[in-house]
């Protein structure tokens, strides 16, 4: 146990460490720091630049014991051999199962498919009474414009709506002949019969009208619009789309290959809008000319792409791209992997060109690739593996609906179309669900005007008063058998398919006194107008009738009627209700 001198010892040490203390807080001090630096500037780049490993020994035995060295001989690609087949489609089957052959350096595939006829109305009349006349002028026979107008006159009929086309009628009716009456008794005959027995026209005249006008008359109206007849047509009511197959021999023989677009409403055709199938009828087209096995030999080139890192040590890399501020959640492995293979894998690709003409069907049977080291190394289409054999679908390869244990490695480069000019819609419908109603409105936005082109409708009047006043003045409440809907949404209602009592689709019906659909899409087909129930999904469907032009590779310009089919705007209601009790709202006087 400690004495008290010892605790006396230890407190007088603590005051005296308290005093020195204080005494230095209160006086003032500098403390200095040094810190080195190295200076790497020099006048001279050079070794810099050289990044020079210091002990190299030390980085081969590190690379040993991580077992760097147990890698591939990554020997760059310095050669490659594509062994391919292809054919060639020639034949193009319609939905109605009619055919024809097909030239894609003639027409591209789209006009041959959604091609129609062009509707015939007061602006098509004077179009082609325009033109009939100004051909006649050219060939000297405008002396004969009023047995033409005489002959063929332009009776028109135009809706009271139709306010363009009532003042477009006013103005025109009476100055032109009637073109496409002209134009289809010169195909049937008719026309030169009337011209050769007439005693109106001159026997000096006769054969110029019959023969040479007649001829540059035809041939306009051919140039002018790209039309395959009614007979080939592709498009399918109930499904809205268009439906046809490209057609070419198999090359076991006795069978053809076919390419299905049963699904085509787009207005653009690609590799992916067909699926390959496979029929028993052999197809008529010589074999020898349509099969062609090739051997074609390139150089492989470096992948490429914006913001690829720089093979070069030194290389400024652009400062747009930065893979570091790539944003990935914790199950963003598409983000991972685009950015494990930008930084890492990147420069292991090659890219071959191959060549190809239009509507080529192409199968790669295998590439041989040769490095710089002298080694050849076959690579083959990635189903060939068993571990990856069950996909059934791949990029570049099509859908095969038959043959699905032993798929082929073929790609169709369609004749489609680069570029697309498309008019205003010429009708525009709107198939949108009414749940409260069970049932699906087609709502005409745009209809055919009889000037040309399509008119917006805008009608919101009722079909039938339901505001009657009761007989009784003193009632408070009336009875209101319906609501009224506007003209322009025309009911389709559910029924059973024939023969099922499960299944059902969707049929054009009609409410009382209302008028008629005034667009092709709806009238097309009478009496009964029937759409499969899964084409109008929960987000509707818009279906749009419009011109299209294109320019082919041949230069010429091809103008025709199509249709499309997009995405809709979701359900709607219609405000149609059956036995309603209203209040009656009296007016204070």
């Amino acid at each position: 146990m400690p004495n008290l001198s010892e605790f006396s010892k230890l407190k007088a040490t603590a005051n005296l460490a308290t005093t020195v203390f204080e005494k230095r807080f209160h006086e003032p001090f500098i403390s200095n720091r040094n810190r080195l630096e190295g200076l790497p500037r020099q006048a001279e780049f050079e070794k810099s630049l050289r990044a020079e490993t210091a002990d190299p020994m030390w980085m081969l035995t590190r690379q040993w014991q991580l077992g760097e060295f147990q890698g591939e001989d990554a020997g760059t690609a310095c050669q490659a051999k594509i062994l391919s087949e292809e054919q060639r489609p020639g034949v193009l089957t319609f939905g109605n199962s009619t055919s024809k052959e097909y030239d894609p350096f003639l027409t591209p595939l789209e006009p041959e498919v959604e091609s129609e006829e062009v509707e015939v109305n007061l602006f098509l009349q004077v179009q082609m009474g325009r033109q009939f006349f100004r051909i006649l002028g050219e060939n000297g026979q405008s002396a004969y414009r009023e047995a033409f107008l005489a002959k063929y006159p332009i009776s028109a009929t135009v809706n009271e709506q139709d306010r363009e086309g009532v003042l477009f009628a006013q103005t025109v009716v009476g100055k032109f002949p009637d073109g496409n009456a002209i134009l289809q008794d010169i195909r049937s005959g008719a026309y030169a019969d009337w011209v050769n027995g007439d005693l109106g026209f001159n026997d000096s005249d006769r054969g110029p009208l019959t023969k040479v006008v007649s001829t540059q008359f035809d041939t306009w109206f051919k140039k002018l619009y790209h039309q395959t007849g009614p007979e080939r047509n592709a498009w399918i009511p109930d499904r809205m789309e268009y439906n046809f197959n490209l057609e070419m021999p198999h090359p076991e023989g006795g069978k053809a290959v076919i390419l299905e677009a049963d699904q085509y409403a787009s207005g653009k055709l690609d590799w992916s809008s067909f699926d390959e199938n496979v029929k028993n009828t052999p197809v008529e087209i010589n074999q020898a000319d349509n099969l062609k096995v090739t051997v074609q030999t390139f150089i492989p080139a470096p992948l490429h792409y914006s913001g690829i890192p720089n093979p070069r040590f030194w290389q400024m890399e652009d400062g747009q791209i930065d893979f570091a501020k790539i944003q990935s959640g914790t199950t963003g492995l598409l983000s991972m992997l685009i950015m494990e293979y930008g930084i890492t894998y990147s420069n292991d690709w090659f890219v071959l060109p191959y060549p190809m003409r239009i509507n080529t069907y192409c199968e790669v049977k295998n590439i041989l690739v040769t490095d710089v080291f002298g080694q050849h190394i076959l690579i083959e289409p990635t189903f060939t593996d068993p571990e990856v054999s069950w996909q059934e679908f791949a990029v570049f390869r099509h859908s095969e609906r038959q043959n699905l244990t032993s798929p082929r490695n073929r790609f169709f480069l369609a004749p489609s179309l680069l570029k697309l000019q498309q008019s205003e819609p010429l009708e525009k419908v709107n198939f949108m669900r009414d749940e409260m109603t069970n049932m699906v409105w087609a709502i005409e936005n745009t209809v055919p005007s009889t000037a040309g082109g399509g008119r917006h409708v805008k009608l919101n009047k009722p079909r039938f008063n339901p505001l009657e006043e009761p007989e009784n003045p003193e009632s408070k409440i009336r009875y209101l058998a319906g609501t009224s809907v506007p003209e322009n949404w025309i009911p389709f209602i559910p029924v059973h398919k024939e023969g099922s009592q499960q299944e059902i689709r969707l049929q054009r019906a009609k409410i009382p006194n209302a008028p008629a659909p005034g667009s092709l899409l709806l009238t097309e087909h009478q009496p009964v107008h029937f759409i499969e129930e899964e084409e109008v999904p929960r987000s509707g469907v818009i279906v749009n009738r419009t011109f299209k032009r294109t320019r082919w590779i041949d230069g010429k310009t091809i103008l025709w009627v199509g249709r499309t089919k997009t995405t809709g705007r979701g359900e709607g209601w219609s405000g149609l209700m059956f036995d309603r009790i209203l209040p009656i709202e009296k007016t204070k006087t």
